[in-house]
Formats: C-alpha cells, sequence, structure tokens
C-alpha cells in the first residue's frame, strides 16, 4: 500500500511584502499546467487560489507504489523550483518498505525528508499487528 496526504501553500517569495500577484498568477497557471498533464485518475489533486494564494492539497491511497509516487514528489520538486517562497508538507507511507509515514517538509526552494513522530511506528500507534 501506498498512502500520501499534502499540502503547498504556493508563494513566489519569503516575505509578503515581496509578492507580486501578476506573478502569483503567472504560478498558478504553471502548476494548473503541470497537473493537467498528470495521469491521475485516481487520488485527490486540488489546486485553489485561498485567501490571496494559491493552494494545492493530494491526498491518496493506492494498493502498491506506482507512478504515483514519483509524480507527487515531481510536483513538489517543481513547486520548490518555481515558486522558492512556498511551504508545505507531504505525509507517505509505503507499508512494503517501512512501518512508518515519512514527512516531506517544503520551504524555501527546498525538500527535507523527515520521519514522522505521530502516527508512526505505523503498527501499533495506527493498527495492531495482525
Amino acid at each position: 500500500m501506498y498512502e500520501f496526504h499534502g499540502w503547498v501553500t504556493i508563494r513566489q517569495a519569503y516575505n509578503e511584502k515581496d509578492e507580486e500577484p501578476d506573478h502569483l498568477n503567472t504560478l498558478y497557471g504553471l502548476l494548473q499546467d503541470y497537473i493537467s498533464q498528470l495521469n491521475w485518475n485516481t487520488g485527490l489533486i486540488d489546486l485553489r487560489w485561498v485567501n490571496l494564494y494559491p493552494h494545492l492539497a493530494v491526498s491518496g491511497l493506492n494498493n502498491r507504489k506506482d507512478s504515483y509516487a514519483s509524480e507527487i514528489m515531481s510536483l513538489y520538486n517543481y513547486i520548490a523550483r518555481i515558486a522558492p517562497g512556498s511551504y508545505g508538507l507531504l505525509y507517505t507511507l509505503d507499508d512494503d518498505v517501512e512501518n512508518e509515514f515519512r514527512v516531506f517538509v517544503l520551504t524555501k526552494g527546498k525538500i527535507q525528508e523527515h520521519s514522522d513522530p505521530f502516527l508512526s511506528p505505523f503498527m501499533p500507534v495506527v493498527e495492531d499487528p495482525s
């Protein structure tokens, strides 16, 4: 099973005073184009304006790790590159490999991977061992 849940607030700059509304519109359009090229037929991917900023939400639960895993990481890397002021989180669980959620933290154009302290280890915190 491969499960993922995440969100990103899209920002061009690290300071709100440096944001340019026209540039945010451009970023929104670039992300719409990128997302439209993904071949997702399950899961959630939602890009919308929330209180003056583009906001992305993603979520999915697949029987196995497939192209969704690489596509979601590519999307987060794309955001880090074109909108370095963006920030957000992505939680993933690949139960074929690990017994824990991994947390990818997007800030200042970089993505860092961490262990999750809240829902891990998946067994026994979330599920009882069989």
